[in-house]
């Protein structure tokens, strides 16, 4: 018990020292390194003159702005790229390393003082410790779908704008502009970002195909596929885009009764996950030394930890099953 608790201890420090001076490399370089204020002058700049919207890739992946020996470690840890690709995905002005610092020490938070303070179960600790590891990238994971189903709900109406600005003789890159200037968040600032990349002389493609990648939709993706197409071969874009338009709502319909008739299937999913532990709360309650067995003995304690996973593997599968892709 004295070496776990020493060890912890020690863990503990570690961490403590190591997020200090993270934190505080980030908080120096941010905002009193030559590097930043020069970046914060250009991103001035550039705001004035093109009305460029706060929420620019350059603040969602934080690049730039944290000391170089953080960057490296940050380009070579794993599920970094990912996790900034989120960021990106769902909207969010925060940097890689701050999302890590947060579940780094939310994840101590719960795991370290019912160990130390409490002599808590191991299972019980670093099964609370996990689940709070993973809360923000949960949050950023509902978010970032948030923002898809509503660029997705916008998406016919960009389409019908820029089937009006065509008809009127506007060229397609003027259109997209026109998008981005006149829709709101979130489908505005992705066509106007699309639109200053053409501006700056990125092609067509790239600048499509990055923003399908941004926001990893299906429907746009059926757009940007359309659009290179039509550059390659011709045709009438206008009916393109309208037949588009037409498609897209088609499948937000469908999406909308696939949903409804999932709904019971999804309910009883929740009800089956949670009514283990509903009812080990109760039991704790009204017996307490009956259900104590299994976090004060080891036998209980490993028939604890399979259950659990075996609740996940279930709510995900039944998860699994409801998911129907149109």
């Amino acid at each position: 018990m004295t070496e776990n608790l020493l060890f912890a201890g020690l863990a503990l420090l570690f961490l403590l020292v190591a997020g200090a001076a993270v934190g505080l490399s980030t908080f120096w370089s941010r905002r009193f390194s030559a590097h930043s204020r020069a970046l914060s002058s250009r991103l001035k700049d550039i705001a004035l003159r093109r009305r460029e919207d706060p929420q620019s890739q350059l603040l969602k992946s934080g690049g730039g702005l944290e000391a170089a020996w953080l960057q490296w470690i940050l380009g070579h840890a794993p599920g970094v790229h990912a996790l900034g690709l989120l960021l990106i995905r769902s909207g969010s002005t925060h940097s890689t390393a701050e999302v890590m610092a947060l579940s780094a020490g939310l994840g101590l938070l719960v795991w370290l003082p019912p160990t130390l303070l409490l002599n808590a179960p191991w299972v019980i600790s670093i099964l609370g410790g996990l689940l709070a590891f993973s809360l923000p990238w949960v949050y950023l994971v509902h978010r970032e779908k948030k923002r898809r189903l509503h660029f997705e709900e916008q998406l016919p109406e960009a389409l019908d704008f820029m089937t009006r600005a065509l008809r009127a003789g506007h060229g397609l890159s003027v259109a997209i502009g026109m998008v981005g200037d006149e829709l709101p968040d979130p489908i505005g600032p992705e066509f106007k970002t699309v639109f200053e990349h053409l501006k700056l002389g990125m092609t067509f493609d790239d600048a499509m195909a990055q923003m399908a990648d941004r926001i990893n939709s299906s429907d746009l993706n059926f757009l940007v596929i359309a659009l290179m197409i039509q550059r390659k071969t011709g045709g009438n874009l206008t009916e393109l885009l309208t037949t588009l338009s037409l498609t897209v709502r088609e499948r937000i319909k469908l999406k909308g009764k696939i949903r409804i008739l999932a709904s019971e299937g999804k309910l009883s999913g929740i009800m089956i996950g949670s009514l283990p532990f509903a009812l080990g709360s109760i039991l704790s309650v009204l017996n307490p030394i009956y259900m104590s067995t299994l976090w004060t003995t080891k036998s209980g304690q490993t028939l604890l930890l399979v259950n659990v996973v075996m609740i996940i593997l279930g709510a995900l599968w039944m998860w699994k099953i409801v998911q129907i892709k149109v």
